[in-house]
């Protein structure tokens, strides 16, 4: 595009003031040289040109308003944005250098009907317009038909305000307005959510709306994100989803110590600069955040839960054994199954864990009691609403009736929808040495801690290296990455429908790294995985060892040589 330049034109106001003033200068001083008896007469003339350039300015200004209500260029009085003495916020990632979110203002064009607007004046501005705003006139007369206020333009330049000025479309204004800018475009969005113009709580979403709700006024934010980190997770996961012909997908990094949220991704998404450009995204698929607002039984990754909690409560040790062959029906019209059915008829329960036995996992929640389970998972926080720095939080599905049938399928992860982050945080308890922790958004202290306790220092240590032996000989294989010791739990469920029942999968993968004093905790999800390796260990298995194997370096976790030595101590026990 050529550089706009300025074209001649008629200069009005200050301009014929400057030019008449000069010229009368000139006149003065030439006449007073020749003819200085008339000093008075020419200060007469002077004060009379004054008066008339004057009049004439004030004449122009008043035709001019007459035809054109209001300023040219002036603020919308509508506009929230005039009332909010400072702007939000800027947003950067936790390391300060990657900008999120930033302010700036801007110019907006827009269509006032202040009297009645007649069907032939809608057709005319929409062909006046439509060449300067690059729009088809028939969608641009649909715009204008309806309302009173009808944006036409943002983030106009000078060219731009000036073509449309002499469109001769006298209904058009201009108005300075905030504009908040998301540089990482569709990078984390839904938990940067989107914020109009106006800064209108109702038209927001994600930390954007925490933002505005509680009226901060800092000049700078710095979320616990790290966005290199970010972008790996939602690049992996998007490749995932063609990859596996999934229909969506969901990702959660967690700090296992202070529950800072490293990445947090849910796809689809969208772009928040465009969100206002596209009003059904507010209902479309892409707003909605699986890993936040969603409630899902996740299957076998539930199963950490059930052999921590027989630990903790010392109903069972991990040389326990089950018999796997076991008809378990109780109430059911068939036997209750295994994924695959085990080719020995024992197993202890650290083995139940490894070859994620549902039988087992059964008969272990029986020696716990129903009671004691509704009270374990209480007070992982799974079966309350989460709080986190985002409204957009969704509940988990509790089930109707909490008996032993229930009791059953809840011990190997169906029955109870629970909601993603909710897991992670719960989870990392799992790992972390017992310790319950709270997601957060703001960067923590480094003296941050928490006394609050699930389990003991020793259950969470037997339960690391169980679950090592997932990875290492278990249904985790395709997550382990050298050098990390990756430590996890696969899960593959029935989905539900929205008409009932069942039907396609969610397929999960959630571990830690380090194995052996976990930093990190990954869960990784994908929605309806299709084709012969619908399973978590084909898809979600890999998928989260691609994952760490990316972020890992970013996030300075040293490889290691060798696992802790009381794995080997933990695996001669189990094997």
């Amino acid at each position: 595009m050529s550089e706009f330049k300025p074209q001649n034109r008629i200069v009005v106001g200050d301009d014929i003031q400057h030019l008449l003033i000069n010229n009368l200068e000139n006149k003065k001083n030439a006449y007073l040289e020749n003819n200085p008896i008339n000093i008075a007469r020419e200060r007469l003339k002077i004060a009379l040109c004054f008066f008339i350039v004057f009049f004439f300015i004030f004449s122009v200004r008043n035709t001019f308003l007459s035809v054109f209500p209001g300023d040219v260029i002036s603020e919308p009085q509508h506009s929230l944005a005039l009332s909010v003495k400072k702007p939000l916020p800027d947003i950067y990632d936790r390391t300060g250098k990657n900008l999120l979110v930033t302010t700036f203002k801007t110019t907006r064009a827009a269509v006032v009907k202040r009297s009645s607007f007649n069907e032939f004046d809608i057709h005319k501005a929409a062909n006046q317009l439509s060449p300067y705003l690059n729009e088809d006139p028939q969608e641009l007369l649909e715009r204008l038909s309806s309302g009173k206020y009808v944006e036409i333009a943002n983030d106009i330049s000078e060219k731009q305000q000036y073509d449309i000025l002499n469109s001769g479309v006298a209904e058009v204004e201009f108005h300075k307005v905030w504009r908040r800018v998301y540089p990482s475009k569709t990078l984390a969005a839904h938990i940067l959510g989107y914020s109009n113009r106006d800064f209108d709580q109702k038209s927001s979403s994600g930390f954007e709306r925490w933002l505005y709700k509680n009226q901060i006024q800092n000049d700078q934010i710095n979320l616990t994100i790290n966005l290199n980190v970010q972008n790996h997770l939602e690049n992996i996961l998007e490749d995932a989803i063609i990859k596996y012909d999934a229909e969506a997908s969901f990702g959660i990094i967690l700090n296992v110590n202070n529950g800072e949220i490293i990445a947090l991704a849910s796809l689809p998404n969208f772009d928040p600069n465009t969100v206002n450009k596209f009003p059904s995204l507010k209902t479309a698929d892409q707003r909605f955040n699986r890993a936040l607002q969603g409630s899902y039984e996740l299957g076998s990754v539930m199963k950490i839960f059930t052999l921590a909690m027989a630990l903790e409560e010392e109903k069972v040790n991990l040389l326990d054994e089950f018999d796997v062959w076991k008809c378990i029906n109780n109430g059911r019209k068939k036997c209750l199954s295994d994924y695959r059915k085990s080719k020995v008829q024992f197993l202890n329960a650290a083995q139940c864990l490894i070859n994620s036995s549902n039988i087992c996992m059964a008969q272990i929640s029986h020696l716990v009691g129903l009671e004691t389970q509704k009270r374990f998972l209480s007070e992982t926080g799974l079966l309350d609403e989460q709080f986190i720095e985002l409204y957009e939080m969704g509940k988990p599905i509790l089930p109707d009736r909490w008996n032993k049938l229930t009791m059953e399928q809840i011990s190997f992860g169906q029955g109870l929808g629970v909601v993603p982050l909710s897991f992670v945080s719960a989870a990392a308890a799992i790992i972390n040495g017992g310790y319950l922790i709270e997601p957060t958004l703001y960067l923590r202290d480094k003296n941050y801690g928490t006394n609050a306790k699930l389990i003991s220092s020793d259950v969470s240590r037997t339960m690391r290296y169980v679950m090592r032996d997932v990875v290492k000989n278990g249904s985790g294989k395709k997550a382990d990455i050298d050098g990390y010791n990756v430590i996890g739990k696969t899960g593959t469920a029935d989905k539900h429908c929205e008409t009932g029942g069942y039907c396609g999968r969610m397929t999960s993968f959630v571990g830690a790294f380090p194995g052996n004093n976990p930093e990190y905790i990954i869960l990784v999800t994908l929605d309806n995985p299709k084709g012969k390796r619908s399973s978590a260990y084909w898809n979600a298995a890999p998928v989260a060892g691609e994952v760490i194997k990316l972020v890992a370096p970013i996030l300075n976790i040293p490889t290691q040589n060798s696992f802790d030595a009381f794995q080997e101590h933990v695996r001669a026990d189990i094997q």
